[in-house]
């Protein structure tokens, strides 16, 4: 089956291109991302569908364990859906850094849904293990479970290739909840072998069980990819690297210090001060400036960039003391 966004958008070779928040135009980012959780949205109802079918035939807690978690990629999907439309929005006079946070807030909401699915899945697991039961219809169980892995395995393609584009959170987010959805679905293929063909009938109800923690830790993983966005963590040190080194591409410049920069959704926010010769006049630094600015926006399309042109002769250190802690440790010659 063709990849919907491999068939639709370019991806650059340049593997320092890939896979981060700026390295795309906002608007192809937002293209691509918009697309992706639309067809996000349609898997996950017809997953829902099948699988609420074929729990009323079998009884599996396996099935209901799968359907509770396809629900909850749908609700996740959904989210993600609104977030990436409401991030894309382009900055105006109330939210000047954009709104590239709904990202992170989105991946937020999933690690809720994870953790009450998990809860509950728990809760009908145990009751299980107390009380098994005998399946019914697992032919036809198997069968809908092998087609929801199918299905499953293409949006992870294409999910892979959007994130191999825009780098974005939400995305991110909404693959995790199908990567896992796509293991529940194996093992409760397992489970329901073992339960109908063998005397363990509470083999069904282990593999529930087995779900709920495995729901708990893709909860931590996306929980974790949320909080680094929504707390404005720096950039992985590979991507600042790279910032200092486009900008001593000009040998006018003599060191670059105070780097900063942080990830909103698509966008990425960079500053720093730029250690100039002392002589130069305004317009010359302007201009210095300038291309070094363009030499990162080649990199970073998405970017919003600030730099500060500094003396080089020039020692007093100014701004707020809090801000800078690590000053000496990004000064750069």
């Amino acid at each position: 089956m063709a990849d919907p966004v491999q068939d639709t958008i370019q991806i650059d070779d340049d593997p320092n291109r890939r896979g981060r928040p700026g390295r795309l135009p906002a608007r192809e980012s937002s293209r691509i991302t918009r697309r992706i959780t639309a067809f996000s949205i349609a898997v996950g109802i017809i997953l829902i569908s099948a699988k609420l079918i074929v729990f009323r035939e079998s009884g599996s807690i396996g099935i209901l364990s799968s359907l509770v978690h396809s629900a909850l990629d749908f609700v996740a999907a959904l989210s993600s859906f609104i977030a990436v439309r409401y991030a894309a929005r382009p900055p105006d006079a109330k939210f000047r850094f954009g709104r590239g946070k709904a990202e992170g807030f989105s991946a937020l909401l999933q690690v809720c849904l994870i953790v009450l699915g998990a809860v509950h899945l728990l809760e009908e697991a145990v009751a299980r293990l107390s009380d098994p039961q005998a399946i019914t219809h697992e032919g036809y169980a198997i069968a809908v479970m092998v087609f929801a892995i199918a299905l499953t395995s293409w949006l992870l393609i294409a999910q892979s290739w959007a994130i191999r584009a825009t780098g974005s959170l939400a995305v991110r987010g909404d693959r995790a909840h199908y990567i896992a959805d796509m293991s529940t679905n194996v093992a409760v293929i397992l489970g329901i072998v073992l339960a109908s063909t063998t005397d363990f009938l509470r083999a069904d109800a282990l593999v529930g069980f087995g779900i709920a923690l495995w729901l708990f830790y893709t909860a931590y993983k996306v929980g974790r990819l949320a909080w680094s966005q929504l707390m404005d963590a720096e950039l992985p040190e590979k991507e600042r690297a790279l910032i200092r080194e486009l900008a001593l591409k000009d040998k006018r410049i003599n060191g670059v210090h105070d780097l900063r920069t942080r990830a909103s959704g698509p966008h990425v926010h960079i500053q720093m001060q730029l250690d100039l010769d002392d002589d130069l006049s305004l317009h010359e630094a302007h201009e210095i400036v300038i291309n070094a600015e363009g030499r990162m926006m080649e990199a970073y399309p998405a970017a919003d960039i600030m730099i500060h042109p500094h003396p080089s002769g020039c020692h007093t250190i100014h701004g707020n003391e809090v801000f800078r802690q690590d000053q000496c440790k990004d000064h750069n010659h």
